[in-house]
């Protein structure tokens, strides 16, 4: 199976003290045993290095670019592969914006399951389940570490 990471999946690989680090660890563990594809995406990328540099204060992980860039490199690299933006993207982007009136920092979610949709990933792994649930008439399906853990193989 292919699945498209969200960016809340990342920062739990990175975050080692993140009571959900050893869960997404599990995951991925799974994942390889039964060989699922896992994808991410440039914007993942942005967010994640957004998150990560950010002050703890505002909810970031306070990591250098130096930090992030390694750890980016050493723990989500080998797991993940980026996907390349195709030109059909941004009229998908459009069309599911318009039909599911995407406004404010819905766009994110939104761009994501455009992405979803031009590269036919049917699975989206995410803590946000909620945030996704509006894309499933789509034919996406939305998976959660915990779902994914406790479904059998």
């Amino acid at each position: 199976m292919r699945y498209l990471i969200d960016t809340g999946i990342l920062l739990r690989i990175i975050d080692e003290q993140d009571p959900q680090h050893e869960l997404i660890q599990n995951v991925f563990e799974r994942f390889g045993r039964e060989r699922h594809d896992a994808y991410i995406t440039a914007q993942n990328i942005a967010e994640l290095w957004n998150v990560a540099t950010r002050p703890t204060a505002n909810n970031g992980l306070n990591l250098s670019p130096a930090i992030i860039s390694r750890l980016f490199g050493d723990m989500i690299e080998p797991l993940c592969t980026v996907l390349t933006e195709p030109d059909i993207l941004l009229s998908e982007f459009r069309r599911l914006s318009l039909q599911y009136n995407v406004v404010g920092k819905q766009v994110r979610d939104a761009r994501l399951v455009a992405m979803m949709l031009v590269w036919q990933i049917d699975n989206l792994l995410t803590l946000n389940d909620r945030d996704f649930r509006r894309y499933e008439p789509e034919g996406i399906k939305i998976v959660t570490p915990v779902s994914l853990i406790a479904s059998t193989p």
